[in-house]
């Protein structure tokens, strides 16, 4: 009766985890195979030009302060120095207090200044984040569109916000993501990064945000699979004492 049950809860266990499961190896073997510049589209992009260091004069932090009172307490690590276009600038990452349906979030948002006269600068333009995703491929440019907010799951959480997405033509539905403020290549998303990414979901059983990978509903079924395998153990020993007893009378 006990081996029965054994048996019927196997069987059962089985069933119900064995999807999962499938998807845990067939979602793991896609990781293992696809080479992950592929995802990232690293093959679509080309280093642009650079401004070399000795042939720029930038403003000193404490000037930037004193023209801008309100960088006086971000801290040194907040600060960057990077290049938007032909430009160099301050870039100063700052946190946002959010409130949205009663939840109160801290979001990321950048300042930044031209390195050279200290000048705050305005979001980018259109034609200058075209002329920014030109510098960083030799495929031809398609639609360009403003993105101020994404939703959960988009192929662009996390990132910059607001900024340009720039579809590339004729290269697997590639989109570029470019930070307004910064000039920043955010992002390189294809098909291949979008079925990855699909496929991760379903990987971690995060269907909407898709970085989870630490829920009860992942937790429960691993514990399911973990039973299963246990079961067949204990099935597996009882069968043969079984048989050793049925020889031995």
């Amino acid at each position: 009766m006990k081996q029965l049950f054994i048996r019927k809860s196997h069987r059962w266990l089985g069933v119900v985890a064995a999807v999962q499961l499938l998807i845990w190896t067939g979602s793991g073997l896609f990781f293992a195979v696809m080479p992950i510049d592929n995802i990232r589209g690293s093959q679509l992009i080309k280093q642009p030009a650079t401004l070399r260091l000795g042939y720029v004069s930038t403003v000193s932090p404490s000037s930037l302060v004193r023209q801008h009172k309100e960088l006086s307490m971000v801290s040194l690590n907040q600060v960057e120095i990077k290049q938007r276009l032909n430009t160099p600038v301050y870039v100063v990452k700052t946190k946002e207090v959010v409130k949205s349906k009663d939840v109160v979030k801290n979001k990321d948002s950048w300042l930044v200044f031209n390195a050279e006269t200290a000048e705050k600068l305005a979001p980018l333009t259109i034609d200058e984040a075209k002329a920014i995703a030109a510098n960083n491929t030799d495929l031809p440019l398609g639609a360009t569109t403003w993105v101020a907010t994404v939703e959960a799951g988009s192929e662009y959480r996390d990132g910059e916000l607001p900024a340009w997405k720039v579809e590339l033509e004729g290269a697997d539905n590639a989109n570029l993501w470019i930070g307004a403020n910064t000039g920043q290549l955010r992002a390189v998303r294809t098909t291949t990064w979008r079925i990855y990414d699909f496929l991760w979901s379903l990987h971690i059983m995060d269907y909407q945000g898709r970085d989870n990978f630490n829920s009860w509903l992942l937790r429960g079924f691993a514990l399911l699979g973990v039973s299963t395998i246990l079961s067949g153990i204990v099935l597996f020993v009882v069968s043969i004492r079984r048989k050793k007893r049925v020889s031995a009378s």
